[in-house]
């Protein structure tokens, strides 16, 4: 059987699910990140606040969207994901309308809180959660081709806004993105996006049941199969050395990425390249990072996930270190191509290691707990950036703290070992 199915039964809606997914994760990444270092030279230029309070803005961002992780998850199970995201689309196209009627540096952090607050509810952990439960067998193909959204949104909306901040205005440039919000993110929450294959009479992955032939779809046959569900109670995972070698993991290297990427417009314009190439070269970081999410999945299932992170991490660091040299557009071309490629992966790991580690039990709960360490991490890497440069005049110390914080993080998932089954007299 394909991917959409077979030619005896119609598209599993799974898909059109995945394809919602892909959507709203284009608006949560394309929008409320990958395009934030276009705004850095305007808003200088606008108000002369330094680097670093300008990105203070996204290490609020990431911490803020970071504690709702849990929050949004928790509103999603009891309230069901159509109403919850539905009414969070409307929240991220009302904040970044908010952004656009900045006139001090407290309003600029306050409609940023907002993006925050909002975004999480159309973004990494709603889809994940809806996705594990219209997949089971699936579930890694499903996840891939949804968060490729991300990637495409910073690939088509970097550009974009940037030509919007030139030929227009930043406060024109943040309109839009409200609106594109609305536009795009309205139609998919209302009429496209169901909580559960149970909500259609239907089985993870378009399975029917094998027992009952002929049974009604519409029979509790399509409730999930918890039973096989194991792995580790999450007090028990609190109290795991592997737990917290995971979280380190994804604290260093989500600081070291976000470093880097919430700067590259001025990394890359620094050595003298113009804003367009700039915002070109932002595009296809983020672009081949969607060929490293696909890649990345897809090898993780064929070697031990140690040995993932030490592919997706060193790659990094080595693109890391190709900026750190660059001189010329070859150079930056070679750090955008290796880099971009290799940050993919870093947001595909992360459910992988946790579900490698942790079972489906407490995945969910986990899931967002390391999240939440994974928002702290980048959000720090973000004013990491911009308080280096504003010391020193460079980014020079930054990027080399950087590599170092890479190859901190592959020590740090090698140091939690191999997976362990749960023993509850252990």
């Amino acid at each position: 059987m394909g991917i959409l199915g077979d030619e005896k039964r119609p598209i599993f809606y799974g898909w059109w699910i995945v394809l919602c997914g892909f959507l709203l994760l284009f608006l949560f990444a394309g929008a409320g990140f990958y395009s934030f270092s276009i705004f850095i030279h305007p808003l200088e230029t606008d108000f002369g606040w330094s680097r670093s309070q300008i990105s203070l803005a996204m290490t609020i961002y990431l911490v803020v969207n970071g504690i709702m992780a849990p929050f949004v998850g928790y509103m999603t199970e009891r309230f069901g994901p159509r109403r919850i995201m539905t009414l969070f689309v409307i929240g991220f196209g009302v904040s970044f309308i908010l952004v656009s009627l900045t006139q001090t540096l407290w309003h600029f952090y306050l409609a940023y809180t907002l993006i925050a607050f909002t975004s999480a509810g159309v973004g990494f952990v709603p889809v994940s959660a809806i996705l594990a439960r219209w997949f089971t067998r699936r579930r890694g193909t499903a996840l891939g081709l949804s968060m490729v959204g991300i990637s495409v949104g910073g690939l088509v909306m970097s550009p974009f806004i940037e030509f919007m901040n030139t030929s227009y205005s930043w406060r024109t440039a943040f309109v839009f993105m409200g609106i594109l919000v609305w536009v795009v993110g309205l139609p998919v929450t209302l009429f496209v996006i169901k909580g559960s294959p149970r909500d259609m009479g239907l089985l993870p992955d378009n399975d029917l049941p094998e027992e009952v032939v002929g049974a009604s779809l519409t029979d509790d046959l399509s409730a999930p199969d918890t039973s096989r569900e194991s792995g580790w109670p999450l007090k028990a995972a609190l109290k795991s050395r592997f737990l917290w070698s995971v979280v380190a993991t994804f604290i260093l290297a989500p600081a070291a990425q976000m470093g880097v990427l919430q700067h590259q417009m001025p990394l890359i314009t620094g050595i003298g390249v113009s804003g367009t190439v700039a915002a070109a070269a932002l595009g296809f970081t983020a672009g081949l990072g969607g060929v490293g999410k696909l890649s990345f999945g897809r090898i993780s299932e064929l070697v031990p996930v140690q040995f993932v992170a030490l592919l997706c991490f060193g790659l990094q660091a080595l693109g890391v270190l190709i900026l750190y040299n660059a001189s010329s557009m070859v150079s930056v071309w070679a750090y955008v191509f290796i880099f971009g490629f290799a940050m993919g992966g870093n947001i595909v790991l992360l459910p992988i290691v946790v579900g490698h580690y942790f079972g489906l039990v407490s995945f969910g709960v986990i899931l967002g707990i390391v999240t939440f360490f994974q928002a702290l991490g980048a959000g720090s890497g973000a004013i990491i950036s911009g308080l280096v440069y504003d010391y020193t005049g460079s980014y020079e110390m930054a990027l080399q703290l950087y590599i170092g914080l890479y190859l901190l993080a592959i020590v740090a998932i090698f140091s939690a070992g191999r997976p362990r089954e749960y023993q509850p007299d252990a």
